[in-house]
């Protein structure tokens, strides 16, 4: 006898064999009311009539099966013991440094006392009490210093100068209230702004990037240059060359070759051959990056501890032996070197010259104005126009004389040349593109 039976309240009628009979417990469990029954009894039935379904057997052992692989992917993931000494170890304060020296003044976990106390209604103070003070309304410290580092971002310095020292040896905050506010707002947001909640850095960096001050022209006047020449009192936007991984965000996105997809490892551009022989245990074998992962956003690039890529390493990407908070922003020839030499660099500039070339219209000068507008937002001076006119001009004699200068050149990089266009039109563009993606402006936050 077959009937059909509901299954869990659901909408699906199954066809379930009764002919064998059902099993006791089942039985029971059945007989039960539904309301009254357990969560073992429960799970037996949905079990039973899974089994007894010919609809759901497949589905069933499929399931089973992915039950046992999860389970074994869990069996291999290392897991975290933590333990806690039951007789906390007793620190005192050395005589003179001589930690053999056990007559010292005991000390119990704390913060400087002009900071406060901690909230621990008595008991001894560990680190997730020291965690949860420094997150704390009562300790704007975290809220300040952060926010400060924030402000820097968008402006170029913080508010207080000296990111790493917001204390007593560090800079009078040029606009301490306005450092006051945006640590309450951080901490405790009051202005009215959809999905806003504490310690919200999307909320701090919207009222930052929507006030009038962020959104003025870093055009400036002569008397604000003789009042102010480091701009401390923010009456024009601030210029500020790019950090080292933007720099070359910004000639992959000119060019359109930037591939913008978020998370996944480490990747790894074109690196000098040798760069890594003096790293031992064990020896490095670089091998660069293919296809798209050439041209994800510097982000991503594989970091050593001292060998950092060397293009990231001339525009002042500090290395890990320590932690840094403020970098160094020069402004050397061997950057223009590497925006001149290197092979993403050079690629990238014979990919937007293929794009100057298809979509800058007709005629050298059109090629040029859309080049400008794409690299730095403007039209060209006429003297601008001119330098790189002539550019073209003699580099496409030089080029058609030396067609195997051509070929080298465009051979940089993995990307597929566009096979349409004459290689030493192409060339010759290439070197136009250079000297754009060479520009102060274009690796220049204005």
């Amino acid at each position: 006898m077959k009937n059909k039976s509901d299954l869990a309240g659901s909408d699906c009628l199954l066809t379930v064999d009764t002919d064998k009979g059902l099993p006791w417990r089942v039985e029971n469990a059945i007989k039960t009311a539904e309301d009254k029954r357990d969560e073992k009894q429960q799970e037996g039935v949905l079990h039973h009539f899974a089994w007894a379904s010919p609809e759901l057997q497949a589905d069933v052992v499929n399931l089973e099966k992915l039950e046992f692989a999860l389970a074994q992917v869990k069996s291999q993931i290392p897991q975290v013991v933590v333990t806690q000494a039951t007789t906390p170890r007793e620190t005192r304060i050395l005589p003179r440094g001589d930690f053999l020296n056990e007559n010292g003044e005991v000390v119990d976990p704390a913060i400087p006392a002009f900071l406060g106390k901690l909230d621990t209604n008595g008991a001894r103070a560990t680190r997730l009490d020291l965690a949860n003070w420094i997150a704390s309304p009562s300790n704007p410290l975290s809220a300040r210093v952060f926010v400060n580092r924030m402000w820097r971002e968008f402006f170029g310095t913080g508010l207080s100068k000296v990111l790493e020292d917001l204390g007593s040896q560090g800079e009078w905050p040029t606009h301490p209230e306005l450092l006051d506010w945006l640590a309450s707002e951080f901490m405790r947001p009051a202005v009215d702004a959809a999905g806003a909640h504490d310690w919200d850095m999307k909320h701090i960096t919207r009222l930052i990037v929507m006030s009038r001050t962020y959104r003025q022209s870093s055009n400036t006047t002569p008397n604000s240059e003789d009042r102010d020449p480091a701009n401390r009192l923010l009456s024009h936007q601030t210029r500020f060359r790019l950090d080292a991984e933007n720099v070359r965000d910004v000639a992959l996105s000119v060019s359109g070759l930037l591939v913008d997809h978020f998370g996944g490892p480490s990747t790894n551009p074109y690196e000098p051959a040798g760069y890594l022989a003096a790293m031992n245990f064990p020896k490095r074998e670089y091998s660069a990056s293919h296809a798209q992962d050439l041209y994800r956003r510097g982000l991503y690039t594989s970091w050593q501890r001292t060998f950092l890529h060397p293009s990231l390493l001339t525009f002042d990407a500090p290395t890990r032996e320590e932690c840094t908070v403020n970098r160094v922003n020069s402004n050397t020839p061997l950057q223009a070197l590497v925006l001149l030499n290197d092979p993403i660099y050079v690629e990238a500039a014979r990919v937007f010259a293929e794009n100057i070339l298809e979509k800058g219209g007709r005629g050298l000068n059109a090629r040029i104005d859309w080049a400008f507008e794409r690299a730095v937002d403007r039209k060209p001076k006429s003297e601008e126009r001119r330098i790189l006119s002539n550019l073209y001009k003699k580099d496409l004699a030089r080029f058609r004389q030396s067609p195997k200068q051509a070929s080298e050149l465009l051979a940089v990089g993995e990307s597929p040349r566009a096979a349409q266009l004459k290689p030493e039109d192409l060339a010759a563009m290439t070197t136009v593109a250079r000297a754009i993606l060479n520009l102060h402006e274009t690796i220049t936050r204005n």
